[in-house]
C-alpha cells in the first residue's frame, strides 16, 4: 500500500513537472502575459518621451525608436528551476524594418527582459526558441 502511495505521488509530481514545462500549458497564461508585456511596453514609451519603444539593436549596435504593432499568438515557457514566459511581438522602425522581440516574463507576470528575436524576419544569432 505504502509502495502504491509512493508511486501515484511521483507520477502526479511529473506529471506536474511535465505539464509546466509544455508549450500548450503557457498558452492558458497568454492574457496575463500579453497585458504585462502591454503595461511594460506603455511605460517605456511614455518613459521615452516620444511614443516609441526604445530597443537596443545588437546588429547596427545603436538604439531604435520602435512603434509597436501586434502580439503573436505563441507563448513558451522557459527554465525548469526557474521558469518563465517567452512572448512575442512585432515593431516598426522609422525605416520600415520589422522588429521582432522576444519579451521574457516572469512567472508573477512581470517583464524582466527584452531582445529582438528577429529583423524583415531575419533571425538574430541569440534563440531561445
Amino acid at each position: 500500500m505504502k509502495t502504491l502511495f509512493t508511486a501515484a505521488c511521483l507520477g502526479i509530481f511529473l506529471l506536474t513537472g511535465t505539464a509546466w514545462s509544455e508549450v500548450g500549458v503557457a498558452d492558458n497564461h497568454r492574457d496575463a502575459i500579453q497585458k504585462a508585456m502591454g503595461k511594460h511596453i506603455d511605460e517605456l514609451t511614455e518613459l521615452n518621451g516620444n511614443c516609441k519603444y526604445p530597443m537596443f539593436d545588437p546588429e547596427s549596435r545603436s538604439l531604435v525608436q520602435l512603434e509597436f504593432k501586434e502580439f503573436h499568438d505563441s507563448v513558451e515557457i522557459k527554465g525548469r528551476k526557474n521558469p518563465y514566459f517567452v512572448s512575442c511581438a512585432d515593431f516598426l522602425a522609422p525605416d520600415g524594418t520589422v522588429y521582432d522581440l522576444d519579451f521574457f516574463v516572469s512567472k508573477n507576470y512581470g517583464v524582466v527582459a527584452a531582445l529582438v528575436h528577429s529583423k524583415d524576419g531575419k533571425k538574430s544569432p541569440y534563440d531561445v526558441h
